[in-house]
């Protein structure tokens, strides 16, 4: 820049407006600038000390943003660590197929932040338990909510809150829209002797079970219950 009112030549002056980071990038004519304007030229250049500060109050905002972004995810981490292993620990202190469904419809969906659930299951003969959130359908019905969710061996669940696709309304003996997401777990992993079934939990926070969310300790839950439910089964059937 120059003193005495001289101009700046037309195509400098573009060049600095277009690619104003060539000064605020510039650890030295920054400097330049800053001493210049403390001893003399005062009125005569353009402050960029408040710009720059501007830039750096800006930057450390993206990174606070960032780390806070970090924490939240690492903090959900946590908090969906924590719940499985609550929920592991509790199925594998039951006994029985009526002791894993009890603390289904009661502990499990308390963690799990269920407004309801529903374990659908397919076998040889119909099995009567007193737990109406335990229901006998037909081996084609549940086949037919897998195809429809897509699930496959390596992805045993699925997430919706999409109202009109929710499964679990047609198991819910009301006519109000009480339920916005559901996840659909498969339990056939560990399943054997042709027994067939699906756990669906159903909330009324539609971003309970969002499909963007990680499913990742759902996944470990299905696995587990499909394992003790296997056990449980045999009290039912000749093997």
């Amino acid at each position: 820049m120059l003193l005495n009112n001289h101009k700046i030549p037309n195509k400098l002056k573009k060049d600095l407006i277009n690619n104003p980071h060539w000064i605020l990038n510039d650890d030295e004519i920054l400097e330049h600038l800053i001493k210049s304007g403390k001893n003399e030229i005062k009125n005569n250049v353009i402050d960029l000390r408040d710009i720059y500060l501007k830039k750096i109050k800006s930057q450390l905002k993206n990174l606070s943003n960032i780390h806070n972004s970090t924490i939240s995810a690492a903090y959900e981490n946590y908090l969906s660590a924590n719940n499985l292993h609550r929920c592991i620990i509790k199925i594998l202190e039951q006994k029985n197929l009526e002791g894993l469904l009890n603390i289904l419809s009661t502990d499990i969906k308390k963690i799990l932040k269920c407004s309801t659930l529903k374990l659908l299951f397919s076998g040889r003969t119909k099995i009567t338990l007193n737990n109406t959130d335990f229901i006998n359908v037909k081996k084609n019905e549940i086949q037919e909510i897998i195809k429809n969710t897509k699930l496959t061996k390596n992805s045993i669940i699925k997430l919706q809150n999409n109202y009109e696709r929710l499964f679990i309304t047609n198991f819910i003996k009301t006519n109000k829209r009480i339920i916005f997401s559901e996840a659909v777990l498969s339990l056939c992993s560990y399943l054997k002797n042709n027994n067939y079934a699906i756990l669906i939990l159903g909330s009324s926070n539609k971003q309970t079970f969002n499909e963007k969310n990680k499913t990742d300790y759902l996944t470990i839950l299905a696995k587990i219950i499909s394992i003790q439910l296997d056990k449980y089964l045999m009290d039912y059937f000749e093997v």
